[in-house]
């Protein structure tokens, strides 16, 4: 979307003022977030008078946050881990996808009540039709079952996915209540490499959601080797930093179509722009501002 003279001159003069509503995200870490830059970016594009911040909080730390947010108040905050789950108490509210995904990342504060939603899985959904990957009718592999896996499974599902594996080291439940609740069949399987090899044979997207390969620890993959990866495979790595993370380089060198976790982020917070403030995010000065795209 292009904007013209006129609105790029009112982000030249946008300023801070005694009106200037605060957003912000909340984590632990969270400095390195995308998120200040990503939002920011789409408010003075837009001319809104908001800004957002990150706020590294600490677990004991929850409670002082929320009486926080309803005083000052901020108008609405992302929530990154370790807190998607622990933020949930203090909802007053919960959308649909949050109550199925029994996880939130996004909040909306309507005069002091707190309205929890999650956009991890619709975000990840328009990252794949931005890359050009179809969901409907395919059957898609993922690893991993911790918060940001059952928001995209839900999307995934509700997409249209044919048929969802979860891989996962432990028992979850909440599948078989997904299962209950959605027409896409979901299976949950504990991680082994024979089994995981033999189910990508007829695979179309394979998705890693685990921390496994995130750095600190760059050297980390549950796919045991390139080998695993059949040809026309696609792969999606919801890990941004490093930005090839040694699964992709395993599809790199298959000669595959994949990406990582910076295209989810940026959907996913568009999505929860979309929820604050009712309007769209200029996703091509959000990707430029990211180093993303080049400027036009």
């Amino acid at each position: 979307m292009m904007y013209n003279t006129r609105q790029k001159e009112k982000v030249m003069k946008n300023t801070i003022t005694g009106y200037t509503g605060l957003y912000g995200v909340v984590a632990n870490p969270i400095k390195h977030s995308f998120s200040p830059m990503m939002h920011n970016t789409a408010f003075q594009t837009l001319g809104i008078n908001d800004v957002y911040l990150a706020f590294e909080v600490t677990k004991d730390q929850l409670d002082d946050y929320i009486t926080s947010v309803k005083t000052l108040p901020i108008k609405g905050y992302n929530i990154s881990m370790p807190y998607k789950q622990d933020m949930m108490k203090y909802m007053d509210e919960l959308t649909t996808q949050a109550k199925l995904a029994k996880s939130i990342n996004t909040v909306k504060n309507e005069n002091g009540k707190l309205i929890g939603h999650i956009t991890d899985g619709e975000g990840f959904v328009m990252a794949c039709r931005d890359k050009g990957w179809g969901i409907a009718k395919h059957k898609i592999v993922v690893l991993g079952a911790g918060g940001a896996a059952s928001a995209i499974i839900i999307s995934l599902a509700l997409a249209g996915a044919k048929e969802i594996v979860v891989y996962n080291r432990s028992d979850k439940p909440f599948i078989k209540e997904l299962n209950e609740k959605l027409d896409c069949p979901i299976t949950l399987k504990k991680i082994d490499q024979e089994s995981i090899k033999e189910d990508l044979k007829d695979t179309y997207l394979l998705v890693n959601t685990t921390s496994v390969g995130m750095a600190p620890h760059p050297e980390g993959c549950i796919i045991e080797s390139a080998d695993m990866l059949p040809d026309g495979l696609k792969v999606a790595d919801i890990i941004y930093n490093p930005k090839e993370t040694k699964l992709l380089s395993y599809a790199r060198q298959k000669g595959l179509d994949y990406m990582n976790g910076e295209r989810m982020i940026v959907y996913q917070g568009a999505c929860s722009f979309k929820f604050w403030t009712g309007k769209d995010m200029p996703i091509h000065e959000v990707k430029v501002a990211l180093g993303m795209e080049e400027s036009e």
